[in-house]
């Protein structure tokens, strides 16, 4: 049975590394299909200027290489053609969905049917009047390899690249109008801006999924474990066994207040709420592990080993109370009723990681430390505080900070009391010394 549990551990490891990479390649996917509908845009418009360039314009300024699409009928079909395929892939691409396979093989034929389009345009030419424009025929497969500014994969740039420099030196040659130096120039600039095509579509692509990233771990840990994490990999996320602080809070009464609010202004208060408590606790480098209806559980010392969490809980605590006086001083203002809260602070072992399977998974503490941090939060109800303090906490880090011992209480669950401090706040930098003395901590 154990080794079996082992095994789904590592399945559901696997399972959501596997569900990430999977919603990575759907977001490229989606940014692909994406640039394929701009480039569908771009291709139906030059179009409609190489219509007007080679029929009105070109009747206002006469051009020996220019053949008349009234008279000419082959050339006159395969433009139409085009033309079908261009309409065409503008409507199929405003119906289709993001997905992950076909965002890879998608631009493959159009960047054939591009490329050959304007090759054999500018060969038909050479072939009907003897004259090759050069200038015309790199511009139009410069534009074509521009395409690949849409697509996220290397590979599909790198086809672009190889098209183009093929179709151009294939038709210089056929024509006999492209000297080696000058064929090789153009084919030099056409792998250089691949090349840059590829690197900046790689980067902009990276950012943007450690964007995506970042900001789904900034939920939930602060920022400097992001920014390991970010570096290191998920390796600060692997399950531990260590000593933190748990912090406990809820709102006093809101149950009642609830019942006199509609639903959306309960969402309101709790977002605004929540909002402000959580920014205090990253901002003290603690980690908001979940919200349970109007209550928070945060913790110290988890993804990051910090010997201070205790005292760092602690002055999240004031930070909390401190910030709750002036939301109440602006519910006041607007006769709204003030609120209530009471905040438990327990520190104790507890196993520390990633729990859920594939689809829903979160960074989160287990243990008897967390009961008991919910137990001491409903204990400042009894003694008739707001903030309170487990010894095992005030020991650890209540040397700089003022309170006092309340005695021991029985709580739900256990045998042994629990020793109880009211914390009043932070004590001065030149008090400290003489208290961890007189405390012995």
């Amino acid at each position: 049975m154990r080794r079996r549990d082992k095994g789904q551990g590592r399945d559901t490891t696997v399972a959501r590394f596997a569900l990430a990479r999977a919603n990575e390649e759907m977001v490229l996917a989606d940014s692909s299909l994406r640039g394929e509908r701009r480039v569908s845009v771009v291709r139906l418009t030059v179009l409609c200027l190489i219509f007007v360039s080679q029929g009105g314009l070109a009747k206002v300024s006469p051009d020996p290489s220019r053949l008349d699409l009234d008279l000419d009928l082959k050339r006159l079909l395969f433009f139409g053609a085009y033309a079908v395929f261009a309409l065409g892939a503008f409507l199929v691409l405003r119906a289709e969905r993001p997905h992950a396979k076909r965002a890879r093989w998608a631009p493959l034929p159009t960047t054939l049917v591009d490329t050959g389009f304007y090759s054999f345009m500018a060969r038909y030419a050479w072939d009907r009047t003897g004259h090759f424009d050069a200038g015309m025929l790199a511009a139009s497969l410069g534009m074509v390899l521009a395409f690949s500014v849409a697509r996220y994969s290397g590979l599909h740039v790198l086809l672009s690249t190889a098209l183009s420099s093929a179709a151009y030196s294939l038709v210089a040659v056929h024509t006999g109008q492209g000297s080696l130096s000058r064929v090789s120039f153009v084919v030099f600039c056409y792998v250089a801006l691949g090349t840059l095509i590829a690197m900046t579509n790689a980067e902009v692509s990276g950012m943007f999924l450690n964007l995506r990233r970042r900001d789904g771990l900034s939920r939930f840990l602060p920022k400097q474990v992001v920014e390991r994490v970010m570096q290191l990999g998920d390796a600060p996320l692997q399950p531990v066994q260590r000593e933190v602080t748990i912090l406990f809070s809820d709102i006093r009464d809101f149950t009642s207040l609830s019942e006199t609010l509609q639903p959306r202004q309960v969402l309101e208060l709790l977002d605004d709420y929540f909002g402000h408590m959580t920014h205090i606790v990253l901002a003290r480098d603690g980690i908001v592990n979940k919200f349970l209806g109007d209550g928070m559980l945060a913790c110290w010392g988890v993804p990051d080993d910090r010997e201070d969490h205790a005292e760092l809980a602690m002055r999240a605590a004031l930070d909390m109370r401190a910030k709750l006086e002036e939301i109440n001083a602006h519910r006041e203002q607007h006769g709204q009723p003030r609120l209530r809260i009471g905040i438990g602070l327990h520190t104790g072992v507890v196993a520390a990681g990633m729990l859920g399977g594939a689809e829903q998974h979160e960074y989160t503490v287990i243990g008897d430390a967390v009961n008991l941090a919910s137990r001491v939060e409903g204990l400042t109800k009894a003694h008739g505080v707001d903030i309170l303090v487990s010894e095992s906490t005030w020991r650890k880090g209540g040397g700089r900070f003022s309170g006092e011992r309340l005695g021991e209480t029985h709580v739900k669950g256990r045998r042994e009391a629990v020793v109880v401090y009211a914390l009043d706040g932070r004590l001065p930098a030149d008090a400290v010394p003489s208290v961890q003395a007189a405390t012995g901590t």
